[in-house]
């Protein structure tokens, strides 16, 4: 809607400003495969899962923490939410176009102005994002508006299926003091992918998976996250 109102100058400044939201990187990135994640860290033996990590984790191999925005002045970490398991695919490459496929269908196909780079960790295995390319992650709006959104993490192979993990949250629109994506929810994103999954792609729930990775100390918090995953199997 305020794309009819807003100049383009001030978008095109307002599109600069967001861009830049990621800290600047001013050396190397270190090696993801020297990427080692405290016990702490990861969800033990998770049912016909594994080890899986319990965060989304930065491209200089730290655990995300939404590029330093503060939840009541506390540091928020970001969880890996969702779990998707494809039994059927013959190959992880193609597990990796069923699930891209499944995201489109679901209304969650690419979208620009996101951070990128992340990781995620699954029986000692990193893995980087889908999808693949600088701003990108996969979401149900446009960046100017309120939207669901996240990164999928894989293909991992462990006997006979493909995994994939994920990370969805839900981020507001924020125009003052400065424009930025200002964290809403992990359980409304979660709940709103599995509910378009199901309703039209081959993935269907299966229920959650304990992964004990809720926080809430003095310093920390993971917002409204239950500490659960949503697990999603692929039907056909």
């Amino acid at each position: 809607m305020f794309k009819r109102s807003l100049p383009l100058f001030s978008l095109y400044a307002l599109t600069l400003t967001l861009s830049a939201c990621a800290p600047a990187q001013t050396g190397p990135l270190p090696d993801p495969a020297s990427f080692r994640a405290a016990p702490g860290d990861v969800a033990q033996k998770v049912d016909g899962v594994g080890d899986l990590g319990r965060w989304m984790i930065t491209k200089n191999l730290e655990n995300a923490t939404w590029l330093g925005e503060k939840v009541g002045g506390r540091t928020l970490r970001e969880p890996i939410n969702v779990v998707m398991v494809d039994a059927i695919a013959k190959t992880p490459e193609d597990a990796t176009r069923r699930m891209q496929d499944a995201m489109n269908r679901a209304g969650y196909g690419p979208k620009n102005m996101h951070s990128d780079g992340y990781s995620g960790l699954l029986n000692g295995e990193s893995k980087g994002q889908f999808p693949q390319g600088k701003g990108l992650a996969f979401s149900d709006g446009p960046w100017y508006d309120a939207n669901n959104h996240g990164r999928v993490f894989g293909p991992f192979e462990m006997s006979g299926k493909t995994i994939f993990i994920a990370s969805f949250s839900r981020e507001n629109f924020r125009w003052l003091p400065t424009p930025g994506h200002p964290y809403s929810s992990f359980q409304v994103a979660r709940e709103d992918l599995s509910k378009q999954l199901a309703a039209k792609t081959i993935f269907k729930p299966q229920g959650y998976l304990n992964l004990d990775s809720a926080l809430d100390t003095p310093t920390e918090t993971t917002g409204d996250h239950d500490g659960r995953a949503l697990l999603l199997v692929a039907q056909e």
